[in-house]
């Protein structure tokens, strides 16, 4: 979530201080373009490019800015989504109320320096369901460094904890920045710890997380299609693949994609992608490696109705290669109906919770598959 500089209703910045205001991605040309034609400034083109030179030149009033600055400061960062699958001490119980607490403000003087806490972290039970529990929090990052509209950040971030009555659960992380993934995954870290202490969780258990190398090029591809078209949901239905990442991988390529080469790096963009022939015929995949796909659902959800486009993949492939870590977020919403923001943040919070419990089960059922034909 955006942070409003602490002198933002003092100033109205003009010229190069407010270029790089507006021309952040969470102002959108429509706003921009709106005050102008208040202003009887009607521009050919509404891009940015055009919009932003014409703003400079001007001195905008009290109102105005307060309407660029209610853009900014509502805009919502999509939560990303990290999980993992473990198993507890039958019979044990997770909501342990003297060990809820975590203590981090050590780990962030030593790894974040220029981030703090704004609450202390504490897990409670979920809709008074001990074997599932939360913990919200929020960080704030400070950098001088950034331009003045930039040194204030605040970032949300939920930690869930679950267990089911067969003893299997998951830890889900949900974040929208580096800073709340590393410390959300400390918390996570300490938190086994206390469990391993108390024997809910037997000493050599540790949390499966999803990685790249856990599949060849053939599997990825599968496990990739399950999630979308091999989709099983009450909630779900498949619409369309809208865009890949792919690349050949570093062997002799067979003729029909040869010209694929020389190419570090193949983003696909369009409409019925599964259908293009190296990507529908599986006799390529041994040859290509994919770590990210966006798909279309269309979803009805308790009654509500609409379509989200799930991105979905390894998205630190090129950074971390294998040790990629298996990453779910809901890029675009919309909704048939009209919702308010906080209902549409609850909505996509839900079928974003939905999905990631799909992708676990889809992962077990290949574990399962695996290991019946090792």
């Amino acid at each position: 979530m955006n942070s409003e500089h602490k002198d933002i209703k003092k100033i109205i910045p003009f010229g190069e201080y407010l270029r790089g205001f507006v021309n952040q991605k969470y102002i959108t040309s429509a706003e921009l373009n709106r005050i102008l034609k208040e202003r009887g400034i009607f521009a050919l083109n509404s891009d940015k490019e055009f919009t932003v030179p014409l703003l400079q030149t001007l001195l905008l009033s009290p109102s105005e800015f307060d309407k660029i600055r209610e853009a900014f400061s509502t805009r919502e960062d999509n939560p990303k989504v990290n999980s993992s699958d473990i198993n507890w001490v039958q019979n044990s119980k997770i909501f342990v109320p003297d060990m809820m607490s975590v203590e981090v403000e050590n780990f962030l003087k030593i790894n974040l320096p220029t981030c703090s806490l704004e609450q202390p972290i504490r897990f409670s039970p979920v809709e008074s369901n001990i074997n599932h529990l939360r913990a919200q929090f929020s960080i704030k990052r400070n950098d001088i460094n950034k331009s003045w509209y930039e040194q204030t950040n605040l970032f949300e971030a939920k930690i869930e904890i679950i267990k089911d009555e067969t003893g299997t659960g998951r830890i889900i992380i949900s974040h929208t920045a580096p800073e709340t993934k590393e410390l959300a995954e400390f918390v996570v870290k300490q938190q086994i710890k206390k469990y391993k202490e108390k024997n809910i969780v037997a000493q050599k258990e540790e949390p499966r997380k999803i990685f790249f190398n856990d599949f060849t090029n053939e599997e990825r591809f599968i496990f990739f299609f399950r999630l979308t078209s091999s989709l099983d949901s009450d909630y779900f239905d498949f619409q369309d693949i809208k865009e890949f990442s792919i690349k050949p991988e570093d062997t002799v390529l067979p003729d029909k994609i040869k010209w694929m080469e020389k190419l570090n790096k193949i983003l696909l963009s369009g409409k019925s992608l599964d259908k293009k022939e190296f990507i529908k015929d599986s006799s390529y995949h041994k040859h290509l490696i994919i770590w990210s796909i966006d798909s279309v659902y269309s979803y009805d959800f308790k009654g509500q109705t609409g379509t989200f486009t799930i991105d979905f993949g390894f998205p630190d492939y090129t950074k971390k290669g294998g040790k990629s870590e298996f990453e779910l977020n809901i890029s675009s919403f919309k909704p048939n109906n009209s919702l308010d923001t906080r209902a549409k943040i609850k909505l996509k919070h839900k079928l974003l919770s939905e999905m990631d419990k799909q992708k676990s089960t889809v992962y077990n059922n290949f574990l399962d598959y695996k290991l019946k034909n090792s």
